[in-house]
């Protein structure tokens, strides 16, 4: 410890002195040692039981001790009781070579000073502690613009490997940047069995874009140990380049000369946005404070103020963290809410004394403690019990809320009507340092059978979970899975409501969900036996596995049902390619009755012939020919007409398939949801990586791919590009479309989307007619992208696109900036899920309210049949 130092003795010696604080304290810090420091405090004002102060270590709640050791020696002082000694020993993780700050404070958080032997007060005691520990460390080079890596101390003797290291930044040898090792790396946690909080992100800073290429060299402190991969080489945009990249844009734009493909790289290089998700604390920082005016903008404000019980089952948790939550509850804006915390059995003196201390601190504050320990269950279930508010929030002991969170749930239920509602969360580490942000879609039936993506914070009408109640103790760890599957069940989608603010904060700790998705293996089997017994109550045949390690799941429809499929492949010329693609058809798919359609766009090979004549005599199989100039729009609707079958399959020539069952999952998941209009596959570049995983409205201008380009078995965002989920569109290089969603649609545009965007239209017209569209992450197919047409983006075509795209913007403009599957707060500039922006409350407010619910009052979350709304003729919008 830095030394203020390691003297010794008892306070008999010396007359105790009143701590500096708004109530009295007497104590007396009397030995600070290498790692500890010891003393006695007493409150004068209630000497007959112990003491209870909190902690602080750089400002969050480290522990909470109770001053409860015997100490004879103060006998001579006269106090009623000597058992008010305490012992406090750094915990390991701020034993790290860096500079700390520890103080002392009672139980509501005023500031107590204790005098010390040393000859001064301890208002604040600073010191650094450094382990006999080695250090690990990599450089993972450049992702996403930014340097990416990790960093542990490594404990051989105490078996711990610890992040929250210190990484200095230099080049030249000259310091340029400080980091902290402490960003989430769930791929380390797993593999070296670490502390999951050891990454770092960096981004060189405008300064050097002047530079050209620049070496920079990353260095494990205090020890200037060098991470294995540095150093790295850097090459950003000087100042003259920045000038001439602006000047291609502009002349881009005027000459409408690969207007859409170029700028859009262009801007690449130049981002718009201040923010990456790998910045996501400094975007927090400077957000966060503007969500309680965006939240009045988006939802007015709510004349009552129903009583919220807010429900938080206790369990031996870390004593400051469990301060930390309760603070973030008394600091809530809105006031009319009671805690009722339920101690689960946990059988400790320290935290009785500290539930009976917050009871008697605000009369909001209610206590009941289980005699043994039953699980979060049925401890969650007394606390419905007890619960007396006509809504109900769900607290885990541990986690931070927003300070305006209950507010802005509360405005938001005013504004729609909705019994159930859920916000944004991040993730909060020990050091109250925010992280992994989970901005989340609007309700999303389809993903939450495969992932509890809603999970916190969840707001919910008190009638409605004593309805589908209680908590079953037998899913403990997926508990709060099962309870929303069976709220979904009770409620319309329209009274399901997604507030896409970061209102709650998930505490990160060795062996939570939160630290890793592998730390809780029962959590996800508890999981997936909910999601069984959900659609089982549906009536519907399924089986549910994990993915991986992760808690994700696959839910595979097991349905008997073969309505037929017309597999619709429009062609010109590429006869070698088309071929191929046919024949993995025939000699791949499995369980449906399937009937194929050539669509032979005015083909001029020299086998062309020869081909459609063999194809032709095939069973299940006939050849269209259209002698028409390449209209993709028009060429499919002629395909869809002459189709037999209840469901049309639209597909390019560049697909192949290789999984037997890629078609029975596709049409299964029309077939367990008669409201699903449309089903799109998972399609990857012959290299295995993604080249479309559902379509993103605005991204880019109309629209673009998730996650294009990421390794196929990645997880991608939140597990977005692996989990099956409902999104705004998908591309027709490989889509099932329920003929009657089709027709309800019109059909694809044939007069002003002929080449480009003809999907993205259709999609969004099925939905206005009332269906879903889901991604089938399961049904994985090859895509050879544009060899059937080529180049959007060459000379000839370059007018006829930027008409297309203008078109979109005029027929679907506010639909396009409002992907509801697409949280508000990424970026529309660049990729998908990468940047971030700073969403001004003024742009909310000028959006104007909340909109109507896309299904009308009465229809179901979860599968039952929409309502058909007003049929559109080709073209329309």
């Amino acid at each position: 410890m830095a030394k203020p130092s390691a003297n010794s003795g008892r306070s008999g010696a010396i007359p105790p002195v009143s701590a500096k604080t708004g109530s009295t304290i007497l104590g007396f810090l009397d030995r600070i040692e290498e790692a500890s420091l010891a003393g006695w405090a007493v409150d004068p004002a209630d000497m007959s039981r112990p003491l209870s102060l909190r902690v602080m270590i750089d400002g969050q709640i480290a522990d909470v001790i109770t001053c409860d050791l015997d100490r004879p020696d103060l006998h001579r002082l006269h106090l009623p009781n000597t058992r008010v000694g305490f012992h406090f020993a750094i915990p390991y993780i701020h034993q790290d070579g860096l500079r700390h700050v520890l103080s002392l404070a009672t139980m509501d958080g005023q500031p107590v000073s204790l005098p010390s032997r040393a000859g001064f007060a301890l208002p604040e005691l600073h010191f650094c502690l450094t382990r006999r520990v080695h250090v690990e460390g990599v450089l993972d080079g450049l992702v996403d613009g930014a340097v990416q890596g990790w960093a542990l101390r490594v404990d051989e003797q105490a078996g711990l490997k610890a992040g929250g290291l210190r990484i200095l930044v230099s080049t030249r040898g000259q310091p340029v940047a400080e980091l902290l090792a402490d960003q989430f790396r769930a791929d380390v946690a797993e593999a070296l069995g670490a502390d999951p909080s050891c990454g770092f992100s960096w981004t060189p800073p405008a300064s050097f874009h002047a530079h050209g290429a620049v070496t920079f060299d990353f260095h494990m402190m205090p020890d200037r140990i060098a991470l294995r991969g540095s150093p790295v080489e850097i090459r950003v945009p000087g100042t003259s380049e920045r000038a001439r990249i602006n000047a291609l844009i502009e002349k881009a734009d005027d000459l409408l000369r690969y207007a859409y493909g170029l700028r859009r790289d262009l801007k690449a290089v130049l981002p718009a946005e201040r923010f990456s998700l790998a910045s996501y604390r400094d975007w927090a920082a400077e957000s966060q404070k503007l969500a309680p005016a965006r939240i009045a903008a988006r939802y007015g404000t709510r004349e009552d103020a129903p009583l919220v019980s807010v429900l938080c089952p206790v369990y031996r948790p870390e004593q400051g963290a469990f301060i930390a939550a309760v603070d973030s509850v008394l600091a809530q804006s809105y006031r009319n809410w009671e805690l009722i915390l339920i101690d689960d059995g946990s059988d400790d003196p320290g935290l009785t004394g500290s539930l009976r201390d917050l009871a008697r601190r605000d009369s909001r504050i209610r206590v009941e403690r289980l005699p043994a320990n039953r699980g979060i269950a049925a401890a969650t279930n007394r606390a419905i019990e007890l619960a007396r508010g006509a809504f109900i929030a769900f607290f885990d002991h541990d986690d931070v809320l927003e300070p305006c969170a209950l507010d802005a749930m509360m405005r938001a239920q005013a504004a729609t009507g909705a019994r159930l509602l859920y916000s944004d969360e991040d993730k909060i580490d020990r050091r109250g340092r925010v992280s992994e942000p989970n901005f989340k879609p609007d309700f999303n039936y389809r993903l939450l059978l495969d992932l509890n993506y809603i999970c916190h914070l969840v707001v919910a009408d008190a009638a409605l979970i004593r309805e589908a109640g209680p908590l079953d103790p037998l899913l403990d760890g997926a508990q709060d899975h099962d309870l929303l599957l069976r709220m979904v069940e009770r409620v319309g989608a329209h009274e399901i409501h997604h507030v896409p603010e970061i209102l709650y904060h998930w505490r990160i700790t060795q062996g939570s969900t939160a630290g890793s998705g592998a730390a809780k293996p029962a959590a996800a089997g508890a999981g997936a036996r909910a999601v069984v017994a959900h659609l089982q109550r549906r009536g519907l045949a399924a089986q549910t596995t994990r993915r991986g390690a992760l808690t994700c799941y696959r839910t595979s429809f097991a349905l008997d049902d073969d309505p037929g499929v017309s597999i619709l492949i429009p062609y010109r010329d590429h006869i070698g390619m088309t071929e191929q693609c046919v024949r993995a058809l025939r000699e791949v798919t499995q369980n449906v009755s399937c009937e194929t359609l050539l669509l032979d766009n005015w083909s001029q090979e020299a086998d062309a012939e020869r081909f459609a004549v063999e194809q032709g005599n095939l069973p299940d199989t006939r050849v269209l020919r259209i002698a028409e100039p390449f209209n993709y729009s028009r060429i499919n609707n002629l395909g869809a007409a002459a189709a037999r079958h209840p469901f049309l399959l639209f597909m390019n020539n560049d697909v192949f398939v290789r999984d037997p069952g890629w078609l029975r999952t596709m049409l299964n998941e029309a077939l367990a949801d008669p409201g699903v209009g449309a089903v799109g596959a998972k399609l990857l570049y012959p290299n295995g990586t993604v080249q479309h995983a559902g379509v993103v409205l605005g991204v880019g201008g109309v629209a673009d791919h998730a996650f294009r380009g990421l390794p196929g078995e990645t997880p991608g965002y939140i597990a977005h590009a692996i989990a099956t989920r409902e999104v705004a569109a998908v591309t027709a290089a490989c889509m099932l479309v329920r003929r009657e969603a089709f027709e309800a649609a019109g059909g694809f545009d044939e007069a002003e989307l002929t080449v480009a965007f003809n999907d993205v239209d259709l999609c969004m017209k099925i939905r206005a007619a009332g269906y879903r569209i889901i991604y089938a992450a399961d049904a994985v197919c090859e895509h050879r992208e544009s060899l059937s047409r080529g180049d959007d983006f060459d000379d000839s075509k370059v007018a006829r696109f930027m008409f297309e795209n203008e078109a979109m913007l005029s027929r679907w403009g506010r639909e396009l900036a409002a992907d509801p599957f697409y949280s508000p707060h990424f970026s529309r500039e660049g990729g998908a899920y990468r940047d971030l922006r700073v969403i001004d409350p003024a742009a909310v407010a000028a959006a104007g309210p909340v909109p109507p619910a896309r299904f009308p009052l009465g229809e179901g979350a979860s599968g039952r049949v929409p309502a058909r709304k007003r049929r559109r003729k080709a073209g329309g919008g």
